[in-house]
């Protein structure tokens, strides 16, 4: 193999293993940003549940959901 041959496949090799770092964060990132998503929709169907309910006059809502607020 001639030398120029030798450097493009080292610099084939180098590019390759920037590439598969690259690769590596992304998935790692792509986990984190997961679990997280996991952690907002746990939280906004907890919020959901106690907006039903309280909609539905339960956790000692005296209020209807129609009637207006009374005015201070």
């Amino acid at each position: 193999m001639e030398m120029s041959e030798i450097s493009s496949i080292e610099a084939l090799e180098e590019r390759l293993n920037k590439i598969e770092q690259h690769v590596a964060e992304q998935d790692t990132e792509i986990y984190r940003l997961s679990k997280r998503v996991d952690v907002l929709l746990t939280a906004f169907q907890t919020q959901k549940l106690q907006l039903e309910a309280l909609a539905e006059g339960g956790a000692g809502g005296s209020m209807p959901a129609d009637e207006k607020p009374p005015h201070y």
